[in-house]
């Protein structure tokens, strides 16, 4: 089949966010199993450095050097699951998208701005064959659930979470609406499924949970026992999301003293790309503080920790980050953020923490205990070998699509992994934009990280 895969982020080897990773491994998947795949985005300077490093099948539409409007920043303000108008129009506009749309099986959407494009494309091929084609929807994460989030931060100065309940609202008639009549709308967890559901009850059996590919991101053999030399506590994010840089920031200074009060000679290691000035010059003054920047892999990083910590209280969906600490075999303390949609067994987790008192406590005992702590992250990585395997995810992703042939037989169907992907090169600067808000982190060449 000819599956046209409309996104807003080129998927790339060295791609520096885990979103983008997913997506690299779902785009292998369905050529593996014998699909054309086309992939669709707007043209960006980012999109264009993907585009060179990309398998082939790469439309870009529109103009890089056009910026959104005034008008338009204004609406994307209140409402970031829209795409600024000049982009809507360039894609309608573009003949080769629309020749690729006209012929397609099946159009995906990745991520939740991207699935606003849907009713546009009938305009963009209006002469297509009777039958409409198969409209699959991939949310990586409920955009809903992170705004509400933002919005009940009640750290925030009143006047802020007012704005926040607006753009709440926004938010979540543009994501209902964007889902809304897919034949099928792809989650990664129950949780999502949950809010998916809430979100738009009408196309609730639409709705299919899928576990991404992560197993092929780390060493899943049993973790080998050695000798100890020192305490290397390591997180793991793509810093330009302010999720995943503030979370740094408290641990620099609301849970790290803590740490090196009663472990002198412990190391923090903040490895990924994009790290702010704050998180450098926490660094800066602190010695046993190393911030890595962007990695070409996190090989390393993961093997010479001791422990990982995820200490999130913002954003929405699976942290692949916290899968694939669990995937090396490492302890893990993190948040009911960090969490979420991954399990719920206590038995898979060191320890889970929501003040930096707990948060430290968690740490400090799993250097007091390391052999409990083994024990505790070996459960947990022989579940996710087999939860986050690339073999259940292709089989779901198989039996997800119609049929060869069968241009559009609505009905739920379910999804899958794509085959080891390539050796992954550093990518070029600049760095793409976080696609949606979502998990990111430096790209290892074997290690997914959000």
């Amino acid at each position: 089949m000819h599956i046209v895969s409309v996104t807003r982020s080129v998927p790339y080897p060295g791609i520096p966010h885990a979103g983008g990773e997913y997506y690299l491994r779902h785009v292998d998947a369905l050529r593996a199993l014998g699909h054309r795949v086309t992939v669709v985005a707007p043209r960006t300077a980012e999109n264009e450095i993907g585009a060179r490093l990309a398998p082939d099948g790469v439309l870009l539409y529109g103009d890089t050097a056009a910026s959104p409007s005034g008008l338009d920043r204004l609406v994307l303000r209140v409402d970031p699951a829209r795409v600024p108008w000049r982009e809507r129009r360039a894609l309608i506009r573009d003949a080769a998208v629309r020749a690729a749309v006209a012929e397609a099986d099946v159009v995906e959407y990745q991520w939740t701005q991207a699935a606003t494009l849907h009713r546009l494309i009938p305009r963009a091929a209006p002469r297509r064959r009777a039958r409409p084609a198969f409209r699959m929807v991939v949310l990586h994460d409920v955009m809903t659930q992170q705004v509400r989030r933002q919005r009940d931060d009640r750290a925030a100065p009143r006047g802020l979470r007012a704005q926040r309940a607006l753009k709440l609202a926004a938010v979540r008639r543009t994501e209902r609406r964007a889902i809304r009549g897919a034949d099928v709308v792809v989650v990664f967890s129950q949780k999502d499924a949950a809010h998916v559901r809430e979100l738009a009850p009408r196309d609730a059996s639409a709705v299919r949970v899928v576990r991404p590919p992560l197993a092929q991101s780390a060493s899943t053999s049993p973790r080998i026992a050695r000798e100890r030399n020192g305490f290397v506590v390591v997180m793991v994010g793509w810093f330009r999301r302010s999720d995943n840089a503030d979370a740094a920031l408290w641990l620099c200074r609301e849970v790290w003293p803590r740490v090196i009060g009663r472990i002198p000679e412990a190391r923090l290691v903040l490895a990924g790309a994009d790290p702010t000035d704050a998180m450098r010059e926490a660094a800066r003054r602190d010695a046993s503080i190393r911030v890595t920047g962007y990695l070409e892999s996190l090989d390393e990083e993961y093997r010479a920790a001791d422990v990982v910590a995820v200490p999130l209280f913002q954003g929405a969906g699976v942290k692949f980050k916290t899968v694939v600490a669990m995937l090396w075999g490492l302890p893990v303390v993190s948040t009911a953020v960090g969490l979420e949609g991954i399990t719920e067994d206590p038995r898979r987790v060191w320890r889970e923490a929501e003040d930096a008192e707990g948060f430290a406590d968690g740490l400090i005992a799993a250097w007091e205990a390391p052999d409990e702590a083994a024990r505790v992250a070996e459960n947990a990585r022989r579940w996710a070998a087999e939860e986050f395997s690339e073999e259940r995810f292709r089989d779901a992703l198989s039996a997800l699509l119609p049929s060869h042939g069968a241009r559009h037989q609505p009905g739920p169907h379910q999804p899958a992994p794509p085959h080891p992907a390539p050796p992954h090169p550093a990518p070029p600067h600049p760095a793409p934009r976080d696609p949606a808000p979502h998990a990111a982190a430096a790209r290892p060449s074997t290690a997914t990280t959000p």
